[in-house]
């Protein structure tokens, strides 16, 4: 081979590397650009789905709230500033039924689940209630055993 055909080929090669590099750099730039473009959607779909689930959870928060403060059907309220809270030995006339507070017995009922089959005093239950307790009346009979079994001292 002469210096100029060994010249050429040498050129021949470098352009052939450069080529061949300029398509490497071309596919990495490509690649980047897929990689950073599909990366960008990628975060703004996640950031774009927190915004709606919090967004979601505080709309369901804020109906909740406003579904709680909503008065209930029927509901009443009483002072108990102006129903008195004094230990009396007579029957007392009491301005709503069943009576929620008030002037009442001295002894209270028993609070640990008893069911009671007879109606108790009103006085005695005001007082129980005055403690803390919770007071479940009911008219007749079959939808107290509608609830199933009754509780201990039936």
């Amino acid at each position: 081979m002469s210096k100029t055909s060994k010249k050429a080929a040498a050129e021949a090669r470098r352009a052939k590397i450069e080529e061949m590099r300029k398509a490497q750099r071309a596919r990495d730039r490509r690649n980047r650009i897929i990689t950073m473009t599909l990366s960008a959607l990628i975060v703004g779909g996640l950031l774009g789905w927190g915004g709606y689930a919090i967004n979601s959870a505080n709309e369901k928060e804020e109906q909740q709230a406003a579904a709680a403060k909503k008065p209930v059907r029927g509901e009443k309220t009483w002072d108990a500033k102006k129903l008195g809270r004094n230990h009396v030995q007579t029957a007392v006339e009491y301005p709503m039924n069943p009576p929620v507070g008030g002037d009442h017995n001295k002894a209270w009922m028993t609070c640990d689940g008893t069911v009671y089959n007879k109606p108790i005093a009103n006085e005695n239950a005001v007082h129980s209630l005055e403690h803390g307790a919770v007071w479940v009346t009911y008219c007749r009979a079959p939808r107290l055993r509608s609830w199933g079994p009754p509780a201990r001292g039936a």
